[in-house]
């Protein structure tokens, strides 16, 4: 089964991951910070046997505040990458609903968890029209459809869960102590690698190659000075250090696209190659898996 509310108008990120399949690498330093609580806490919220080979998390309420004067600068990066919310109309949460109620989301293709502060009342009533009923889920109280289309969802005035499984379908959103995704060694340390970033994308490659896991990070200490940081899980050492020369060479090769761009490697049982790139005033967040692709394309190769 498969959502059937209109999907956001993700492409560019969607075909920036498809051409990562083959990808190498992450890695992080002591100068990764360690990675934010509110990533974390997103990836607390998911199960780690979730079918995540695509996840975004997003501090919508930062970047708020980081968009507030330019807001067609942070536009790609600026909304959560969540089926539920449809680029034309009302979606399945009614015209009522805004994105500014969401504080924090975390989402991949077919499930994902919201905090914030909701309208549970304009949200219920929507669901109802939708043909939507309420039952009860192992304990908990869900919103389903009784044909078995579209998503199941939990809903109250803080959070907002949902789920397109067909099986268990909530199982999902609620993991058990030490089972989600923040405890999967992967893809904590792309968290860590990334540090204190506002929105997060990750790809789990399908393939046998030499990268586990890649992420990109935004990170902003004002409006005009953001920094985007990539990270690579790698199979080992001496996948590590070949992603690092590429690289390195690449940032040459396409000077001055790329200046100032550092790149190290943490070396380990999980090997992680950390580049980080500063943006210019002019420049948009999410640029390196939009437009400037050569530093993903180098990892491909």
């Amino acid at each position: 089964m498969r959502i059937s509310v209109t999907r956001p108008a993700i492409g560019a990120l969607a075909l920036a991951t498809v051409l990562l399949t083959a990808v190498t690498g992450c890695s992080s330093e002591s100068d990764a910070g360690g990675g934010s609580s509110e990533l974390l806490t997103g990836l607390g919220a998911l199960a780690g046997d979730a079918d995540a080979k695509q996840l975004t998390f997003l501090d919508a309420a930062a970047v708020r505040k980081l968009s507030k004067d330019d807001p067609e600068r942070f536009a790609f990066v600026s909304r959560p990458s969540s089926p539920l919310l449809g680029s034309y109309g009302p979606g399945l949460l009614g015209k009522e609903f805004e994105e500014t109620q969401i504080e924090t989301a975390v989402d991949t293709a077919e499930a994902g968890h919201w905090e914030g502060s909701f309208d549970t009342d304009a949200i219920t009533a929507s669901l109802k029209s939708s043909g939507y009923t309420k039952s009860d889920k192992d304990g908990q109280e869900v919103w389903s459809h009784p044909e078995g289309k579209g998503v199941t969802l939990k809903v109250s005035d803080d959070s907002i869960s949902y789920s397109s499984l067909d099986s268990d379908p909530m199982a999902v959103v609620s993991p058990e102590d030490g089972s989600a995704l923040a405890d999967d060694s992967d893809f904590r340390s792309a968290a860590e690698c990334l540090g204190d970033v506002y929105r997060a994308d990750f790809n789990r490659p399908g393939s046998s190659g030499p990268v586990r896991l890649a992420s990109a990070g935004q990170q902003a200490s004002s409006p005009s000075e953001n920094t985007e940081v990539l990270c690579f899980v790698v199979k080992d050492d001496a996948a590590a250090e070949k992603l690092r020369t590429d690289l390195e060479q690449t940032v040459k090769s396409d000077a001055p696209k790329f200046d100032g761009t550092k790149v190290s490697v943490r070396k380990g049982d999980r090997p992680v190659v950390r580049a980080v790139v500063p943006d210019t005033a002019e420049q948009r967040p999410g640029r390196l898996v939009v437009s400037d692709m050569a530093l993903w394309m180098a990892a491909a190769g």
